[in-house]
């Protein structure tokens, strides 16, 4: 079998309309054992792609949620959030529309528009969660290492929802 370069592919045609420059950034393959686990307002989360890794432009979550679990009504002011559905029935409501869904179901939250979901079946549901540009995965560290460090309190959940502009509209 012959061995493929490792340089990253350029297309240097003249007209093209691709972008020539070499990306400072690695290619990454994250297996959800290798994935940082954290665990922001007791959900079970794992990072699969950074904000870091990815030089700012998505992180990409994996939460495993439990039935009865899921965040109230929220908007994001500075990202929009795709949701993937992976195992597991969910409410979602986004931007006053409420639906039903199950695996495949995808949905796109725009900056701006509130939402929330909720795991409404019997057993624990999965779903990826990617945000653009990326930061979800700094604010769900940010409020996990708050209760690993017993420091769990409204008005610090408050300050870190200003730095990364997230508002619940109801307390969380």
């Amino acid at each position: 079998m012959k061995q493929q370069s490792r340089r990253p592919f350029t297309n240097t045609q003249a007209g093209s309309n691709h972008d020539a420059r070499t990306s400072a950034l690695e290619a990454i393959i994250v297996k959800p054992e290798q994935a940082l686990s954290i665990k922001p307002f007791g959900l079970d989360v794992k990072v699969l792609l950074s904000t870091e890794a990815t030089g700012g432009a998505i992180s990409v979550l994996m939460g495993r949620i439990k039935p009865g679990e899921g965040p109230g009504d929220h908007v994001h002011f500075n990202q929009e959030e795709i949701f993937v559905i992976v195992e597991g029935t969910f409410e979602l409501t986004v931007g006053g529309q409420t639906t039903t869904a199950g695996p495949g179901t995808i949905v796109f939250v725009p900056r701006n528009v509130v939402h929330r979901f909720k795991n409404i079946g019997d057993t624990t549901a999965c779903m990826l969660d990617w945000t653009l540009p990326g930061g979800q995965d700094q604010y769900f560290k940010a409020i996990s290492d708050l209760a690993a460090n017993g420091s769990f309190t409204g008005e610090k959940v408050t300050e870190i929802n200003k730095k990364f502009e997230t508002k619940f509209l109801a307390a969380h």
